[in-house]
């Protein structure tokens, strides 16, 4: 009698999860799954040996993973991360300027409201009291990896929206915004960029010279 004996990776579903799939560019379901290589008898597994590891397969695309994978933020979970980013932040901004400022408070305000159309002025004066300053680049950390380069420079540039709305960048909100793009994985130059970029936009045009034979600007 001919036995037909050999060896196979069976795979067994651990659980079920939510997680962002780089295949499909997109929040998906995976299924947490354990291999084991078994010796077969007739290709039956009857015999289970070492285990092999795990992945994490897309319901799908069926495309498998390393595990490390399912520690990257889903889209979900990142707008999330991104409005606590933003709000706190912002307050941060705020608070190492004028804060009595009018102007500057409703910049933030407004500024906020894109992530939190519930954010109000109450709200800002009760995170003026609660925020760290120092403690900027720890929030926005989770973001790095997350969101593309324009939106770095988006938040950024709002941040310094938001202060020149004071009237100027004072030295410790430049070192919020410091802090926050190296957070974000920015360089210096590149944070230097952005804030001096913004700075210029919002300058005044320098009036014409003025003729000195009318008095009168040309």
């Amino acid at each position: 009698m001919l036995i037909i004996f050999g060896f196979r990776i069976n795979f067994r579903t651990t659980a079920t999860i939510e997680f962002f799939c780089p295949r499909c560019g997109g929040d998906r379901q995976g299924n947490q799954r354990s291999a084991r290589r078994w010796f077969t008898i007739f290709w039956i597994p009857v015999i289970p040996l070492n285990q092999m590891g795990e992945v994490l397969e897309c319901t799908t695309c069926h495309t498998r993973f390393e595990p490390a994978v399912a520690e990257q933020p889903t889209t979900a979970s990142l707008q999330v991360i991104l409005g606590n980013a933003v709000r706190v932040v912002t307050a941060m901004v705020v608070r190492t300027g004028d804060h009595s400022s009018a102007a500057m408070r409703a910049a933030a305000t407004e500024d906020v409201r894109a992530v939190d159309p519930t954010y109000d002025e109450a709200t800002l004066t009760s995170d003026l009291a609660a925020v760290d300053p120092a403690q900027a680049e720890q929030y926005v950390a989770p973001l790095a990896e997350g969101i593309q380069i324009a939106g770095k420079e988006r938040l950024l540039s709002d941040l310094v929206r938001v202060a020149l709305a004071g009237g100027t960048v004072t030295a410790d909100q430049r070192r919020v915004i410091d802090l926050a793009g190296r957070g974000l994985g920015l360089t210096a130059a590149h944070i230097t960029g952005i804030v001096s970029s913004v700075a210029a936009a919002r300058s005044p045009e320098p009036l014409p010279p003025s003729d000195p034979r009318s008095g009168e600007t040309t």
